[in-house]
């Protein structure tokens, strides 16, 4: 029988001071009070029990250990991973605007060969279809009075025609 006080046990037993506390509260180590002081109480049997927790524990820590290793490895590979894909993604999207560009070039091309196209249509059917220029006003109302006196001509020899009758 070993009597250690709380910090020598947590020593002796590869655990910490709570640990320790805990375990006397569950029941698990024996304690007892001397002059103020509380001591831990070792026994074989307690010795044993703690020691192959220790072992577990260490061996859980290692485990552990391990385990944190295959995760830094595997966040270093997908660290990789995102770098990679990323800059697949950059590159898609380069090559997805030239693609836009290039298409909108040739529809604009197409729209300008169009527009060209119906600009000479036009033309020619204002060519065809259009009233002659007049070359002045003055024309146009020389004309106007000489129609009305053609007239008037005409209409006079309907009436002398009208009366020999």
């Amino acid at each position: 029988m070993k009597k250690l006080t709380v910090s020598q046990a947590a020593n002796y037993f590869g655990i910490t001071k709570e640990a320790i506390y805990n375990r006397v509260r569950r029941g698990k180590l024996s304690t007892l009070v001397e002059n103020g002081l509380k001591y831990v109480v070792v026994n074989e049997k307690e010795e044993n029990q703690t020691k192959t927790f220790s072992k577990t524990r260490q061996t859980n820590k290692n485990n552990n250990e391990k385990y944190v290793s295959y995760l830094e490895k595997e966040i270093c590979e997908l660290k990789e991973r995102i770098i990679f894909l990323e800059d697949e993604n950059r590159k898609l999207i380069s090559q997805k605007v030239e693609l836009l560009e290039a298409s909108k070039r040739e529809s604009e091309e197409i729209f300008n060969k169009r527009d060209e196209q119906l600009k000479q249509i036009l033309h020619l059917m204002n060519e065809k279809y259009a009233l002659p220029k007049i070359e002045s006003v003055e024309v146009i109302d020389a004309n106007i009075k000489k129609k009305p006196k053609k007239s008037s001509k005409k209409q006079k020899s309907k009436k002398k025609k009208k009366k020999k009758k």
